[in-house]
């Protein structure tokens, strides 16, 4: 059996933030998500941002960079596929960039967006 550990909060409110856009954001031809595809998604995007910050090892960890400008950024892409959905750039802001580090996740939100807290510590 084996345990399923909860995704730390900054992946948590890194991954919800780009599932909502699939449900809500702007994007340029968006197609309709439902709640519950957004939440896979959300889950599936949480544990790869886990995996890239190091969280089985917290002092090693390092930021993560995820973007949607004129393609799909491979994390985005991995958590559409492990979810069950075709996700393009389309279906999410462009132009869009997210920086995630422990303790702090920003976004830039559209060309030359300034950059806004998604949640901190």
């Amino acid at each position: 059996m084996t345990l399923s550990i909860a995704p730390s909060p900054e992946a948590s409110a890194a991954a919800r933030w780009w599932a909502n856009k699939l449900t809500n954001g702007k994007a340029m031809l968006r197609r309709r998500f439902t709640p519950a595809q957004a939440d896979r998604f959300a889950a599936a995007l949480a544990e790869l941002i886990d995996q890239r910050l190091g969280r089985e090892v917290p002092q090693q960890g390092f930021a993560v960079t995820i973007d949607c400008d004129y393609r799909l950024h491979p994390l985005l892409a991995e958590a559409a596929w492990r979810s069950g959905l075709l996700v393009s750039m389309y279906d999410l802001p462009m132009r869009t960039h997210m920086w995630i580090i422990p303790g702090r996740v920003t976004v830039s939100e559209g060309y030359r967006a300034p950059e806004e807290v998604v949640w901190a510590a």
